[in-house]
């Protein structure tokens, strides 16, 4: 490319003087002015006063036989400023096209220089922006805005874990009660979730629409949700099964799920809770036909497509148990709702305590698919 340019620049040079009627540049002339950085020499237009010498387009500084490779940094001695003025006489190319980032002023060290410690920052900073493009493969997971969140976990292989722990069937209040415990620790951790439902092995909380909880990212929301609530899992399990060794690893898996109306919010509540109610209902059913004698098979033939009045008759006349006098636990799951408390912040030197209201999540046993219950808790669609 350089001598492309110094052959073009040449030519210029050779008609310029053809027209002037001076005698043509030859090779060993321009061979000898390249040992000069000058932008033109006497010696090259002898005939021509200084004022009417034309400039040369580049500077003949390089040997037109063995073109020599010049450093990013080396000084052009003319460069023409006829391209937008993006270079001047004098101008380095190091200046336009840097070999290294701009660094920032630091404090002198006792050296008088830039201190260790800047210069490990800066060299920090050339490392990370080399790998910063990796960023660019991540994708936006933002929920919509000015919608529910809600974010529902399920256990993951429950049966067999139920099975290896001995649950009592259909039902074990025991393992119900600490799901409660640990969405009950989920809220407290996360001011944003404002109600939570439960049954069996799962459990929804919901979020506001308004909320700006970790920018609304889906992944972030639901891994530390679920994280959370297994940990407490863990935690809480010697306290509600103290005779039951913990003897594999409790696993929920989670998604989040946006709903852009309270209608579609209470549909999604209610269908959850209309879940609970037929499940527990075939189970009740299921097991106590087992209990009295028959293989998981045939208790699974005779239930097949019947409705919940046959199953209702099924439990009385057979059993002796009557539905509707079950635990609401078992038929309606669980709801938990922040609630005012009065709850003990320390003690005076006398020993009596101290007592201030707080919002506590609460626990309890609710229809939410009729009005009733958001009639009597409105500040949980409250914008």
């Amino acid at each position: 490319m350089v001598l492309r340019q110094l052959l073009g620049a040449c030519h210029r040079l050779h008609s310029l003087h053809t027209r002037r009627n001076l005698a043509p540049l030859t090779t060993l002339q321009l061979h000898n002015t390249s040992s000069s950085h000058s932008a033109a020499s006497p010696r090259l237009l002898p005939s021509l006063p200084p004022a009417r010498r034309p400039q040369p387009l580049f500077p003949l500084t390089a040997r037109l036989h063995t073109p020599q490779p010049r450093p990013l940094t080396r000084r052009l001695s003319s460069v023409s400023a006829s391209h937008d003025g993006a270079a001047s006489a004098g101008t380095y190319l190091g200046d336009l096209y840097p070999a290294s980032p701009p660094t920032h002023d630091h404090p002198a060290g006792p050296t008088g220089g830039d201190s260790s410690r800047a210069r490990r920052a800066t060299r920090g900073r050339m490392a990370n922006s080399k790998y910063e493009y990796v960023k660019q493969y991540e994708l936006d997971d933002t929920l919509l805005p000015g919608c529910w969140i809600v974010v529902r976990i399920d256990g993951k292989g429950f049966t067999k874990f139920s099975d290896l722990h001995g649950f009592e069937k259909p039902n074990d209040k025991r393992a119900l009660d600490l799901m409660d415990e640990c969405a009950k620790e989920v809220m407290n951790e996360f001011p944003d979730v404002r109600l939570a439902y439960g049954e069996s092995d799962e459990y929804s909380f919901v979020l506001g629409r308004d909320t700006a909880m970790y920018g609304r990212r889906a992944s972030k929301i639901v891994s530390l949700l679920v994280s959370c609530f297994t940990a407490t899992y863990v935690a809480r399990w010697s306290a509600h099964l103290p005779d039951t060794p913990l003897r594999a690893t409790p696993m929920f898996d989670g998604r989040a799920v946006c709903y852009p109306l309270d209608h579609d919010l209470r549909d999604y509540l209610a269908w959850r809770q209309a879940d609970t109610h037929i499940n527990n209902q075939y189970n009740t059913c299921f097991w106590a036909l087992v209990k009295g004698g028959k293989s998981p098979a045939e208790a699974q033939a005779v239930l097949r497509g019947t409705q919940a009045a046959f199953k209702n008759e099924l439990l009385f006349r057979d059993f002796g148990i009557n539905y509707a006098h079950l635990p609401d636990q078992f038929k309606k799951g669980s709801v938990v709702i922040r609630q005012k408390a009065l709850l003990e912040v320390k003690r005076r030197e006398d020993g009596s305590p101290v007592l201030r209201e707080r919002s506590v999540p609460t626990v309890m046993h609710a229809d939410i698919i009729r009005d009733d219950f958001w009639e009597a808790h409105p500040q949980l669609l409250a914008p």
